[in-house]
């Protein structure tokens, strides 16, 4: 089971809260006053608003570069203040805080030892809001598990968690057939499809415009043509070299081009 370091607390924030205004500055206060001691690290608060699929990659991308112990307090949250469950879960070496709306989705079930529904207010801000679930129930919660180590006995356990219908990648004729989850910041398109240890073989294609096949990194090509490449999380990636590759294929966040992977003799 995970055991939080009680010393030398670690408690990890990732959102799509952003940087202009007060809302993770609060969050981090709130720990803060529950427990000076726990060390709070941003993983990012620049997810694209209400994704939760980006909000969960980076997140998956992230969360094993921690040490044990580590508790990651995550809110992509559209449905704050609904239904929808506030949930910790306990892993063999992590613990994770926040909304059960499939941000979680990425832990297997044989990853999860424990799982807990949110649902008593003694570890709670005295006025909970509608709308900011994060400083109210998550924050106080990610900060008391800081300084107990434990909710066993302290809120009911739960069988699952949400677990969406999947949005991998599909084989259709011999094709493999992927979608767009994140952006980053230099303009690369992340794509669901992943190695998985085997090494891709095929042309890679975005909406019908032919990349080519699976390189190894930017410097595969010439400066300001496009590239497709494994990522150092393991997915394959579009970028363009010294460039974007969210403006030279006019994708956005909320665009949902079609990623292909055919084998070589589909295309010939």
């Amino acid at each position: 089971m995970a055991v939080v370091n009680l010393e030398h607390p670690i408690i990890t924030f990732l959102s799509d809260f952003g940087l202009k205004d007060n809302y993770v500055g609060i969050v981090k206060g709130v720990i803060s006053q529950m427990n000076p001691w726990a060390t709070v690290i941003d993983i990012s608060h620049d997810v694209p608003q209400f994704n939760i699929g980006a909000g969960k990659y980076l997140l998956e991308a992230s969360y094993t570069r921690f040490p044990e112990g580590t508790i990651h307090m995550a809110v992509v949250d559209p449905g704050v203040g609904t239904k929808r469950k506030g949930i910790l879960i306990e892993t063999g070496n992590y613990y994770f805080i926040g909304p059960d709306n499939g941000l979680f989705s990425f832990l297997k079930p044989r990853q999860i030892k424990k799982a807990y529904e949110l649902a008593k207010s003694i570890y709670f801000l005295k006025d909970i809001s509608a709308t900011f679930h994060a400083r109210d129930i998550f924050a106080p919660a990610a900060a008391y598990l800081s300084m107990e180590g434990d909710f066993e006995g302290m809120t009911p356990r739960i069988k699952q968690i949400q677990r969406p219908e999947r949005s991998h990648s599909k084989k259709e004729k011999g094709n493999i057939i992927g979608r767009l989850i994140y952006i980053d910041h230099f303009g690369n398109l992340v794509t669901t499809i992943r190695e998985k240890g085997k090494q891709i073989k095929g042309s890679v294609y975005i909406d019908g415009f032919r990349i080519g096949p699976v390189r190894k990194t930017f410097g595969s090509v010439p400066i300001g043509k496009p590239v497709c490449y494994i990522n150092s999380f393991g997915y394959l990636e579009i970028a363009v070299r010294e460039g974007s590759a969210a403006e030279y294929f006019g994708v956005e966040e909320m665009s949902l081009p079609k990623i292909l992977i055919a084998p070589w003799k589909a295309r010939r």
